[in-house]
């Protein structure tokens, strides 16, 4: 035999040995994919660390996770977040299968484990540097609540939280104190930027609600509808939505379905009263100190009548409020559909708040649980009835001695004769024949959409378009043939606004978020591009010199 045809049987018989290195050299096809899930209430737990033989991964906000390139044979699956026990699993894998390993997680005692959200993205508690407090529906304040402040009232260090008792009336957030000093005189607003499910509020007229023809412009919100309010407390918050949060941000997210079919309902019933009034002379002490101190002709003026004035402007205000909703939760979407129905009287009569709100929240998977699509609109009428100007103060300084109504007068009601810019007014008179009422339209909406982008772990594309959009109609009126305007010589007068506003946004940005493998940790970059754009009309018009008695709304 040759030398050659030896040199080629020797390469014959060592080429499996040349074969095997370059075979176990290729990658592992191997698989491991999972869902991670809260031992106690069987949701998903988002930003879960999932470790298997050196490679890891974070799970998604649907709980699930995908480790692929994992060598064949036995393995352990390990997971931890702070908040919950880590837990583990076995399993064993061959090249080119892929194997389902779902775990579950017992929440442990360890505070800042919460998932909060802070404008672009969800953060871990514990992972936050700046001054962030969220509270959830468990820890709101209980009651009659009218406007989303009152959940977080007296709740939040640093959070001052003012109401002015009024039925819905306007309420302020003071977050550090008043931020803004107004050399100007134009009203510069220490008001907080509100956000709800990522739409900011009000743009057009500056942080704060927003445009209302009634007392505050967050009551188109109902508070049975809100699952958290994060509050943003330091200036590290202008870093995402720029000088308008320069008193703060206050983050609102709604309900949305958490598990299956579910209806819901819950209604209430209130009274309150005024328990202490201002301590006025009856009518014999006024009568006695008139008789002792005044001159005769002030005494002929005395009535003979006996009349508390306090007690026809004040009242037992009575209120309601009924809530409905329907929510369900499947493995790819979840869904809440609400309606709430409030009204509430005020303990001065001609005071009254009636709001009707409707919500939808819509939650959708797609792709293979890449795509994540949310869909959030809110809508509401808001009508208020104010009391009349001067109700209180003429309730005060009309004498006891003089009765409520007077046939021979124009208006039935009793009034000092003549016009004496001195002399009190008539305030049921004031009650039965002004007239200030506003209603507000108002609705919120916003489409969110986030895209697991292929061929790197934990980058994604994020799109918000977002909407808010009001109009609010106010009317004063005061007739000619009130005692108050035939004293000043106006006759009557007529004061109509009917404003509009309109915001919409527009967010596109890109997140990564991965574990830093060298050492202990994770990464987390955002960057994109914000749009917003504003749009009010505030006309109005004011009447004076009116003959009329009566107007029409």
């Amino acid at each position: 035999m040759s030398r050659s045809t030896h040199f080629a049987s020797a390469l014959l018989a060592m080429l499996p040995l040349l074969i095997a290195p370059l075979h176990a050299q290729q990658p592992p096809t191997t698989t491991i994919r999972g869902r991670i899930t809260d031992s106690t209430t069987k949701q998903p737990i988002s930003g879960v660390t999932v470790t298997v033989e050196g490679r890891s991964t974070l799970t998604q906000p649907d709980g699930r996770f995908v480790i692929t390139g994992v060598a064949s044979g036995a393995h352990t699956v390990r997971t931890r977040i702070i908040g919950y026990g880590p837990a583990s699993r076995d399993v064993t894998v061959t090249d080119g299968q892929t194997v389902d390993a779902d775990l579950t997680m017992a929440p442990q005692a360890i505070g800042l484990s919460e998932v909060v959200v802070v404008g672009y993205g969800e953060q871990r508690a514990g992972n936050i540097t700046g001054a962030v407090t969220q509270m959830d529906s468990a820890a709101f304040n209980r009651g009659r609540l009218i406007s989303p402040e009152q959940l977080i009232q007296s709740k939040i260090p640093g959070v001052q939280v003012v109401d002015n008792n009024e039925p819905g009336g306007g309420m302020s957030i003071r977050i550090r104190g008043a931020t803004s000093v107004d050399l100007s005189g134009v009203g510069a607003s220490s008001e907080p930027l509100y956000v709800v499910d990522g739409v900011p509020l009000g743009i057009a007229s500056g942080p704060g609600g927003g445009l209302s023809a009634g007392r505050n412009p967050l009551n188109f919100i109902n508070p049975n509808d809100i699952e958290t309010i994060t509050v943003l407390r330091d200036a590290s918050a202008a870093a995402i939505y720029g000088a308008n949060a320069a008193n703060g941000v206050v983050l609102i997210q709604t309900k949305r379905g958490h598990t299956g079919p579910q209806f819901e309902y819950n209604g209430s019933t209130s009274a309150s009263r005024v328990t202490r009034l201002p301590d006025m002379l009856n009518a014999a002490q006024f009568r006695t100190a008139v008789q002792t101190y005044a001159t005769p002709s002030q005494i002929s003026q005395l009535g003979a009548a006996s009349t508390n004035w306090f007690s026809l402007v004040d009242q037992t205000a009575y209120g309601q409020e009924h809530n409905f909703a329907i929510s369900g939760r499947g493995e790819t979407q979840d869904w809440r559909i609400s309606a709430g129905y409030l009204n509430q009287n005020g303990v001065i009569r001609g005071t009254t708040t009636e709001r009707l709100s409707l919500g939808l929240n819509f939650n959708q998977l797609l792709f293979d649980n890449k795509l994540d699509i949310r869909t959030s609109l809110r809508g509401s009428r808001a009508d208020d009835q104010f009391t009349p100007g001067g109700v209180l103060s003429n309730a005060a300084q009309m004498g006891p001695t003089q009765p409520v109504f007077d046939s021979t007068a124009t208006t039935g009601y009793y009034d000092w004769p003549g016009n004496t810019l001195t002399s009190a007014d008539n305030p049921v008179a004031i009650l039965a024949m002004a007239k200030d009422q506003g209603r507000t339209y108002r609705s919120i909406g916003n489409l969110q959409a986030s895209y697991q982008l292929p061929y790197v772990d934990g980058l994604k594309a994020n799109i918000n378009l977002g909407y808010d959009i009001a109009e609010a109609t106010r009317q004063t009126f005061n007739p000619s043939v009130l005692h108050s305007q035939q004293k000043t010589g106006t006759d009557g007068t007529d004061y109509r606004s009917d404003f509009t506003q309109s915001n919409t946004t527009l967010e596109t940005y890109l997140s990564y978020l991965a574990p830093i493998h060298a050492v202990p940790g994770t990464i987390d970059i955002t960057g994109g591009y914000s749009f917003a754009q504003s749009h009010a009309e505030y006309p109005a018009f004011f009447a004076s010199g009116l003959t009329t008695a009566t107007s029409r709304r």
